[in-house]
């Protein structure tokens, strides 16, 4: 039972990590906010080949 509670909590953090980092992307592409606040954040553009 406590796994199951503990897997839980690092489904919920995992999930709210990515929405956020969803909006902050969303953000960039909509020129809102600047790259460096994008990589400030750990969040790396794949490079085109």
């Amino acid at each position: 039972m406590a796994k199951d509670n503990i897997n839980r909590e690092k489904i919920v953090q995992s999930v709210s990590k990515m929405i956020k980092d969803k909006e902050t992307v969303r953000a960039y592409i909509k020129g809102e906010i600047p790259i460096e606040k994008v990589t400030e954040k750990g969040i790396k553009f794949a490079k085109p080949l």
